[in-house]
């Protein structure tokens, strides 16, 4: 009973965090290929909103809910959209909606006193989107694919970004505990895990700029990972439970889920010797005072 083959055309998606970056360049691919698009963020970019404007004029459409992914209403509240709009339930579920060690939730600068909103971004939002997602194909009897932007982070340590780190290793994960889940129900669940993207993540930070150096020289572009997320969601090859790490520098490498060699292209780590210097002073103004 496995998804299979999975052309995009005519399907309906829906995907969080496309307000920008890799999804937005995700949902732009969909839109090409014909299919139904359905955009959750907290907020677009304007390039966002310029693109949907060109959209409007003709099919298929692109709709954009305002969405909170750490307020599972909300959630569901944009997968309604779908029949709402469609008259079905969507087809393709990416959990794109993610953060990198913001300073309002982060483990070093320790902000937070009843909770890691990012966890509850990173995980919990894709946990339970994906729960969701397959109570809705079930629900119409319908093969589908979930597909998780993961991270490369899911397969190597990080000093500065422990949180972020332990966010994409548990997605990994999940994903492939969900491996049996395209045999039994046709239902494909995977995961993309790019290496470095130059996104707004690192263009409007000045603090990455700062702490993460030579990023411009090691980092693909959002669109060439939307271009490996079509393929993972579309082609039989892939199934549930996969992987696929694509990174500056290497072949798409489909991660072994036991003993898998670490990655081995330029992208798959910049040099960040100075945001660990600047941890290692966070830690030394901690020092000898009392909480």
């Amino acid at each position: 009973m496995v998804v299979g083959e999975f052309p995009l055309k005519g399907k309906i998606v829906v995907i969080t965090g496309a307000g920008s970056g890799i999804n937005l360049e995700f949902a732009k691919l969909c839109h090409e290929r014909y299919a139904q698009v359905i955009i959750g963020d907290v907020r677009l970019t304007p390039e966002a909103e310029e693109w949907i404007a060109t959209t409007k004029s003709s099919a298929p459409k692109v709709i954009y809910q305002k969405t909170d992914v750490a307020k599972w209403d909300q959630l569901l509240d944009l997968l309604d959209v779908a029949e709402k709009e469609f008259g079905d339930v969507p087809d393709l579920y990416v959990a794109g909606a993610g953060v990198f060690e913001p300073d309002w939730s982060n483990f070093w600068e320790d902000p937070e006193t009843d909770g890691y909103k990012s966890i509850d971004i990173n995980v919990a939002h894709v946990i339970k989107f994906t729960r969701m997602g397959i109570r809705k194909l079930l629900s119409k009897d319908k093969k589908g694919v979930i597909l998780v932007v993961g991270s490369i982070a899911g397969q190597t340590p990080n000093f500065t970004a422990p949180i972020y780190v332990a966010t994409k290793h548990a997605v990994s994960g999940f994903v492939r505990s969900l491996t049996m889940l395209d045999e039994y129900t046709g239902i494909k669940v995977v995961c993309c895990a790019p290496g470095m993207v130059l996104t707004r993540l690192w263009t409007d930070r000045p603090d990455m700029k700062k702490n993460y150096t030579g990023i411009e020289e090691i980092a693909l572009g959002p669109k060439d990972i939307a271009e490996s997320m079509v393929v993972l969601a579309e082609s039989a090859k892939y199934g549930g439970g996969t992987v696929l790490e694509v990174a500056k520098g290497q072949p798409w490498r489909e991660v072994p889920a036991f003993n898998a060699p670490p990655p081995a292209g330029i992208g798959a780590k910049p040099e960040q010797s100075a945001a660990d210097l600047r941890i290692l002073d966070i830690l030394e103004k901690e020092r000898g005072v009392a909480l």
